[in-house]
């Protein structure tokens, strides 16, 4: 979409709005310069229903620092749903920057930079939606030219402290996304990222390219914090993985390697790698022999990825659409988790017109472009990842194992011989992280589907009339990691439960019923006698709306549950325990 289409199409929806502004989405920015060209390029991204797109509103020019510590004097009316804070060194910090320039010393500059971030720091106590902050740029002004000689060396390294400063503050604080602006002018080139005559004129500085770009990366960031990331990447194999059809070319034949075309092939494995490493997971779908495809994997001194970073496969003669859906089946994750990447465009277009949620990527015919064209992607994006991010191939191949096992004994044989081990523990600081990124991104085992932020968790586990617990899952193949919360709420003889939610990898082993046994061990501590549990339906939540009265309580209401007897749930035998 070229940027005048862009912009003219935001107008447009814009205009057509019927709703108040009060009843959409208000999303911030606020600069150290003139910003409002960013608001089609970041509005338009944010556009979840056209009925209701976000209003992006620019804060008063330069007022980064009033807005931090006063910001709903500034928006009374309605708490946004985001914020994203622009600036520069060159704006904020010009005259320190300079004297430090001419050996004056850092100590001023660096001091401006911490108030900054302590700015920031106050804005996440007090405002609940998503904060972005942006990495101060390379600063770009006449009085230390970039080219000069007698420049670079010590403006590179003012700058680097300035960055590494400001980072290490603001990754220090909960639940803050870091928009690298100066990775970003890096990648777009200084000179077509500026414009001059608009600075000069309207204090105004970048390209209306450059703005889309910077647009582009903060919708990203903000979906990161707010919405569900792509768990898994399905990949065909011929002319995907490789140059070439295995079954006719031969494992000598096919193109893969540091010479052009298979270099092409051989960064899209390096790229898939990465995504591995952040927790996504990589599965096969080809129409093809599966011992030719293996036999790739096994014997070709060209390939990156090895069988062990394959969590899943359907190699076979069936369509894809029906391996997709299976694969979702396999692997206990919705469709809208996956990307399916195909180079046969009639392959792409079945999928999509039978699997719509599923996104999917065509590889294109200008092969020299593919990596680029993948790396583009922002569905993978997540603000933070997790070490049960990093483990979640390896969990999903000892799952396989736990299958294998299954099929070959008993039901109870399998729960015993899993020698499964549950740890039921209540939250502390460091914890924090993973449990709001569960809290936020599980949908099917959620009772409530009720969102939380870091600080919303770091206030509950200070509240002496709450309870956050967690539990970590084990057996004998390994670690399932931290994969359920629940957060109650006492109040007297009752405990209500706020928030139950769970890992499905963990369904159907004991793990649910050992959940509520621990929870009914601890209120008993407390002198509580009953336990109240709400099931508040969504799209998304079928699987647990019998939970409650499986476990023995009784419906009140279409939506509350009761447990008079907390005596009536027990750890089962089988299932060691650790904790609480």
């Amino acid at each position: 979409m070229s940027l005048m289409q862009r912009r003219t199409d935001w107008l447009r929806l814009c205009r057509g709005v019927e709703t108040s502004d009060l009843d959409r989405d208000r999303i911030i920015v606020a600069a150290t310069f003139t910003a409002e060209p960013i608001a089609p390029y970041l509005g338009s991204r944010l556009v979840n229903d056209p009925a209701r797109p976000p209003v992006v509103t620019i804060a008063p020019y330069n007022q980064i620092f009033q807005l931090c510590h006063n910001w709903q004097i500034y928006y009374a009316d309605q708490t946004p749903a985001a914020m994203v804070l622009l600036w520069r060194i060159e704006d904020f910090v010009r005259p320190d920057f300079q004297a430090a320039l001419r050996g004056a010393g850092t100590a001023p500059l660096l001091e401006k930079i911490n108030e900054l971030a302590d700015a920031v720091a106050a804005l996440r106590e007090s405002f609940p939606g998503n904060i972005i902050c942006s990495v101060p740029p390379f600063p770009h002004s006449p009085d230390h030219d970039i080219r000069s000689l007698s420049s670079v060396s010590t403006v590179g390294v003012l700058h680097q402290q300035v960055a590494e400063t400001w980072t290490a503050r603001i990754r220090a604080i909960d639940n803050i996304g870091l928009l690298d602006l100066d990775g970003l002018q890096r990648y777009f080139g200084v000179e077509a990222s500026m414009d001059w005559r608009k600075w000069y004129l309207y204090r105004q500085p970048y390209s209306e390219a450059f703005w889309d770009a910077i647009g582009e990366s903060a919708a990203a960031l903000i979906r990161s914090q707010s919405t569900a990331s792509k768990k898994c990447v399905v990949v065909d194999c011929d002319n995907t993985l490789w140059g070439g059809i295995i079954g006719e070319d031969g494992l000598a034949g096919i193109a893969l390697g540091e010479d052009h075309p298979g270099s092409v092939f051989r960064d899209f494995q390096h790229q898939l790698l990465t995504l591995r490493s952040q927790g996504v997971m990589i599965a096969l779908c080809s129409k093809n022999n599966a011992a030719d495809v293996w036999e790739v994997f096994d014997k070709h001194d060209g390939m990156v990825l090895k069988r062990d970073d394959v969590v899943a496969a359907r190699i076979n003669w069936n369509d894809k659409p029906s391996n997709i859906a299976s694969l979702a089946g396999e692997l206990n994750i919705g469709l809208d988790s996956f990307v399916f990447v195909d180079d046969n465009a009639m392959e792409i277009e079945h999928v999509r017109a039978a699997l719509p949620m599923v996104t999917s990527i065509l590889v294109p015919s200008e092969l020299p472009h593919f990596p680029r064209e993948f790396g583009s992607y922002r569905g993978f994006d997540r603000d933070k990842i997790s070490n049960e991010d990093r483990a979640r191939s390896d969990m999903m191949l000892q799952e396989r194992k736990r299958r294998d096992l299954a099929t070959a004994v008993s039901p109870e044989d399998f729960r015993r011989e899993l020698q499964l081990s549950i740890d039921l523990f209540e939250v502390k600081p460091e914890h924090i992280a993973r449990v709001t990124q569960l809290i936020n991104k599980s949908n099917q085992f959620n009772l409530t589907t009720r969102r939380k932020t870091e600080n919303d968790i770091g206030n509950l586990i200070e509240d002496s009339s709450a309870s956050v617990l967690a539990w970590r899952v084990t057996d004998r193949f390994g670690e399932y990691g931290l994969v359920g919360v629940t957060i109650l709420q006492h109040e007297g003889d009752t405990t209500d439960i706020d928030t139950l939610l769970m890992s499905c990898r963990v369904l159907g082993r004991g793990v649910e019923r050992s959940v509520f046994a621990g929870m009914c061990d601890l209120l008993r501590r407390r002198g509580s006698k009953r336990l109240v549990g709400t099931y508040l339906r969504t799209n998304k939540n079928q699987l647990v709306e019998n939970l409650y009265t499986d476990y023995g309580f009784r419906p009140t209401s279409p939506e509350q549950f009761v447990l008079d007897d907390l005596d009536s749930l027990t750890w089962p035998e089988e299932i060691a325990r650790p904790g609480l």
